[in-house]
């Protein structure tokens, strides 16, 4: 097995362990009574502790200490999530959650950056499409598995995180056959192999990395503070926890076909439509989730997920490529896009528990809806604002 299959493999089981975590530690706490600012902490602050985390592991030199950091972030994520199955009281969970969150970020800025090493252009929007694909299989996997398990006991949910865990750390150490141990070494052998057309490039200084750190900063806001409060509703309704963690993996389905689309489509990575390309992505996204607040039964509960699931897939790409693309600190870079991710899934879910505990049950999702919309507006603002100089200096 090579080095590279193995980072797309951990990749994977990482995505399912943690959305088995996370279905896990929101769905005992919604049966426990938890209020809807509790869901949105339990959501908020394992991932808040991440994104603050993943800007400081990013700084970690290009190539240096990737396998050993990452081991090591396995090794807590794993014995925090083991402890949660242990306890039914929320600030525990609170806790024990912060500790899985400071173990991933040792964990997927180096992955990522390990991914991108000696790829550009075609031959990188290959490979992340080929690690989008298997970190959203992962979290498919996960939610739809985690919501049968769970039903048989919850801490059966936490033991099969932790374990999955453990098994990512047994695979970084596996010994890698001389010759096929750098990423680098399989982009080169895939370039030889396979012509790719040259794509527009895309011009510096014009927004692009930029707006899609936003874009993907404002749909993890919306998606995440929709999702950290949907165990309430679906207790509420009567949703069984299988239904539950069904429609969360078809959202991840909808983001791994959209993984796919992007590959095959070339319209945004190029500098005509990718910046409107994403802000219809995320107005989409935002009208998604005003359809959940009205949804009733489950097929438009589903419908929602998928769309906003594979707008969410658009944003995460666009934001990924153009950072490897346009920056030579691979690992720094990685680690903002990741900081980007865990700083929209910490305020998302901890502002609109606020709004629930305080309008309704249904209130979240209008609320996480007019937020995207509005972050939408200011990414084309900062857009002008930044090209209106560029423009008035041109002869």
């Amino acid at each position: 097995m090579s080095q590279l299959q193995i980072l797309y493999l951990v990749s994977l089981l990482m995505d399912m362990s943690v959305a088995g975590m996370t279905f896990a530690i929101t769905r005992r706490a919604a049966e426990l009574g938890a209020s809807s600012s509790d869901l949105g902490w339990l959501a908020a602050v394992w991932i808040g502790v991440y994104g603050v985390l993943a800007l400081l592991t990013g700084h970690v030199p290009d190539r240096v200490n990737r396998r050993k950091l990452a081991v090591i972030g396995c090794l807590v994520a794993s014995g925090m999530t083991l402890l949660c199955a242990f306890t039914t009281r929320i600030p525990w969970l609170l806790v024990f959650s912060a500790g899985i969150g400071a173990g991933i970020a040792c964990f997927w800025p180096t992955i990522i950056a390990w991914l991108g090493e000696g790829a550009s252009g075609a031959q990188l929007a290959k490979r992340l499409t080929t690690f989008g694909v298997v970190w959203n299989a992962g979290l498919l996997i996960g939610y739809g598995c985690t919501g049968v398990i769970f039903e048989h006991g919850p801490q059966w949910a936490f033991y099969a995180s932790a374990g999955v865990i453990l098994i990512i750390a047994a695979l970084l150490l596996w010994p890698v056959p001389a010759g096929r141990n750098t990423a680098r070494s399989m982009v080169d052998a895939s370039s030889r192999s396979t012509p790719h057309a040259p794509l527009s490039a895309i011009p510096p200084g014009r927004g692009f990395r930029k707006t899609a750190w936003l874009a993907l900063f404002a749909t993890n806001f919306a998606l995440n503070g929709t999702s950290a409060m949907f165990p309430q509703l679906a207790t509420h309704l009567g949703i069984s926890a299988d239904v539950h963690g069904s429609l969360l993996a078809a959202g991840r389905g909808a983001a791994l076909a959209a993984f796919v689309l992007l590959y095959l489509l070339t319209f945004w990575r190029t500098p005509r439509h990718a910046l409107s390309g994403l802000w219809i992505a995320q107005l989409c996204c935002a009208a998604s989730i005003v359809w959940i607040g009205f949804a009733v039964p489950i097929w438009m509960f589903a419908a929602a997920w998928v769309v906003g699931g594979a707008m969410s897939g658009y944003a995460y790409q666009a934001s990924i490529y153009f950072t490897l693309e346009e920056m030579a600190e691979k690992t720094k870079g990685s680690g903002f896009h990741e900081a980007m991710i865990g700083s929209g899934m910490f305020f998302g879910p901890m502002l609109a528990g606020w709004v629930g505990n305080h309008h309704g049950v249904r209130a979240p999702y209008f609320f996480c809806a007019l937020a995207l919309a509005a972050l939408v507006g200011a990414q084309m603002l900062l857009v002008f604002l930044r090209r209106k100089p560029a423009v008035a200096l041109r002869p």
